[in-house]
């Protein structure tokens, strides 16, 4: 990591609230209450939740912005995992006594729906100090601070991966702390990158020629039987995703005959001229 460079911007940011000081207690005071609210959902509360507060609970979340009809991204989960089990299996995700290594691998392995966005968010509401909030802005940040290992793609977090960057979030908020930042924890160092490090205006950039990030070693990837399923899942619900968007019925793992199943599924009905079909 280029040191040099992240402290440069520190010194930049620990003149915000000096720039605008509403701002700043806005941004505070919003961390706080994040915080309190997702630490507020214990494991029995969670085992206990209803469809609404499943709603309220997830609605809330930066990752959930995109989505304009974010009942139709509940539902789903809902549909796709069954209530009782995606509570079962968050309530052992932010709660459980295994390490957060084996907790992020077991949940994305058995729960539909969620990206590392989503669950890195969760974790990091819950456990600021310890779990970071990783999506694309956080790539784009870790990258130009000369970071390697990044990883590109949703398949290649891990939760060792995970585990690994929140120690390098750690190490940015060790460094704020030094500089004199006040009430410094991995979800401050969130909002620093997106005010201080956001210096390409958008991924494409990234990978332009000259500027492809350093990611990790192809021995660093297995190339297993979970892997391969796990990249085709993941082509599948972002299918499912763009059609929904388009404003398309998507649907996944449609059965279309005995012992047939398609991948993804867009459907639109044009008034009395029939139906558009897309199938993958």
């Amino acid at each position: 990591m280029n040191t040099t460079l992240l402290k440069q911007h520190i010194s930049a940011y620990k003149q915000n609230p000096l720039k605008d000081p509403e701002k700043h207690i806005k941004d505070l005071a919003q961390r706080k209450e994040r915080i309190a609210f997702y630490q507020s959902w214990t494991k029995d509360r969670i085992l206990a939740m209803t469809e609404e507060e499943f709603y309220d609970y997830l609605s809330r979340l930066w990752a959930m912005l995109i989505w304009g009809n974010k009942h139709y991204v509940v539902d789903k989960m809902i549909a796709d995992n069954g209530f009782d089990a995606i509570k079962k299996e968050l309530a052992e995700l932010i709660w459980g006594t295994a390490s957060i290594v084996k907790r992020w691998d077991n949940f994305l392995k058995s729960v539909k729906g969620f990206g590392p966005a989503m669950i890195s968010e969760l974790l990091c509401h819950v456990y600021p100090d310890q779990c970071m909030l990783w999506n694309r802005r956080a790539y784009v940040g870790f990258n130009y601070l000369g970071i390697t290992g990044l990883p590109r793609y949703n398949y290649q977090m891990t939760g060792k991966k995970y585990a690994e960057l929140s120690s390098v979030a750690q190490e940015i908020a060790d460094e704020m702390r030094s500089a004199g930042v006040e009430d410094v924890n991995l979800l401050t160092v969130d909002y620093f990158i997106w005010d201080e490090l956001q210096v390409e205006e958008n991924l494409n950039k990234i990978y332009e020629t000259g500027k492809r990030p350093k990611t990790s070693s192809t021995a660093d990837e297995k190339s297993d039987a979970f892997t391969a399923d796990f990249i085709h899942n993941e082509i599948r619900d972002k299918l499912a995703d763009i059609g929904t968007w388009l404003g398309f019925k998507a649907d996944t793992e449609k059965k279309v005959a005995e012992g047939a199943k398609i991948d993804t599924i867009w459907e639109s009905t044009i008034g009395n001229m029939g139906r558009i079909i897309y199938v993958f």
